[in-house]
């Protein structure tokens, strides 16, 4: 599912962004984009991902800013200044200056200060890794929300090839006892004009095969218990698209069956139905993880 999701935090004087973005993809994929101090710690970030998402293309990005209340602290160095100052007294000897060597002279030496020793990010690496883990679950929050809507959806569409299915069967029942009452009508015509008897043993047990292949009950069973099992499997959460999508194939198969052994208008039309509410469920299923 596509989604996103973010978190921060300040470490060792520094604002540490984690953005992560996802889009659809069969299987997980995470590409990171870090700053040059975090480049050896893209096994590390991939691991925190997937333990989270299952599914995706993901994108991670960390950003590194450093706080603006993070001002240089300077240390100054008191042997550098003699040698600066000895030098000054030097030069005004071999000179004759006569102004006095005061401290804004001294200051235009920069090598008198030089900055506090600070530690590295890389020394706080585990807080950091508590930030990526909280842009995840941000991202998984995300993700959840869309799929509660998905599932809504989902739901709502095999409800009504369900109801379809019912629709179906009260029709098949029908259609097979106008079918067959046609049939013998007609078969009755045709043997008047030819002036024969019927063989009413040989009418009667073709009349029964003709029956068995356009009875579609077995199917409508069949596709209503694949129902009522992608229903039960929506909530599961291991490996429920992958199950699901196993689900809608079994289902238009049975509905392509049913489409083939009937010669009735008003199936073909629901099956039409059905096939285009299956079409759109496994679209929808292409983003459930």
């Amino acid at each position: 599912m596509t989604g996103f999701g973010s978190a921060s935090g300040t470490i060792n004087k520094s604002d540490i962004t984690v953005e992560l973005r996802s889009v659809n993809a069969k299987f997980l994929e995470v590409y990171t984009r870090l700053p040059m101090i975090f480049s050896d710690k893209e096994s590390d970030v991939r691991e925190i991902i997937a333990k989270k998402i299952s599914r995706g293309k993901v994108m991670a990005n960390i950003s590194v800013e450093k706080n603006k209340e993070n001002k240089i602290t300077l240390q100054v160095q008191p042997d550098i200044i003699k040698d600066c100052y000895n030098l000054l007294s030097e030069i005004k000897k071999n000179t004759g200056i006569k102004e006095e060597i005061r401290i804004e002279h001294i200051l235009k030496f920069s090598e008198i200060f030089k900055p506090e020793e600070s530690t590295e990010l890389t020394d706080y690496w585990n807080d950091i890794k508590k930030i990526i883990d909280r842009a995840a679950d941000d991202l998984l929050s995300m993700k959840q929300k869309e799929g509660k809507t998905l599932e809504k959806d989902i739901l709502q569409r095999i409800k009504d090839i369900d109801k379809r299915l019912v629709k179906i069967k009260k029709i098949s029942g029908v259609n097979i006892k106008d079918s067959k009452q046609k049939m013998i009508e007609r078969l009755n015509q045709l043997l008047e004009a030819a002036k024969l008897e019927p063989d009413k043993n040989r009418l009667e047990y073709e009349m029964i095969m003709i029956s068995d292949r356009m009875d579609i009950t077995e199917e409508i069973i069949r596709a209503v218990s694949h129902i009522d099992y992608f229903k039960n499997n929506v909530k599961e959460k291991e490996l429920s698209g992958r199950r699901l999508n196993f689900l809608v194939q079994e289902i238009n198969r049975e509905i392509n069956t049913i489409a083939s052994k009937s010669n009735n208008s008003l199936i073909s039309q629901l099956v039409v139905e059905m096939k285009e509410e299956l079409e759109k469920i496994k679209e929808q299923l292409q983003n459930i993880e």
